[in-house]
């Protein structure tokens, strides 16, 4: 059974924004993804331009973590900022 997201198409505004947080991790980091490896920045950047199934799976994390944020309640916000 194929993935709901295998089977959408990624907007392009999508792919910059999850490449654009990419670019934001040192470039010596690499990200382990279960069985499927190791994976340099560059290796994932390439990936989610090409939607293969590894960049759909960086998209789906980077876009789920971005909604959470949407949920944290506004007193936490203004705690966090506070305390920084």
């Amino acid at each position: 059974m194929e993935e709901k997201s295998n089977s959408q198409n990624i907007s392009e505004d999508i792919k910059n924004l999850v490449i654009a947080r990419l670019e934001t991790i040192p470039s010596n980091v690499e990200i382990s993804i279960g069985g499927k490896g190791s994976f340099t920045i560059e290796d994932l950047i390439e990936r989610v331009k090409k939607q293969d199934n590894i960049g759909k799976k960086i998209t789906e994390m980077q876009l789920a973590y971005l909604r959470s944020l949407g949920k944290l309640p506004t007193q936490e916000l203004k705690d966090a900022s506070a305390n920084n």
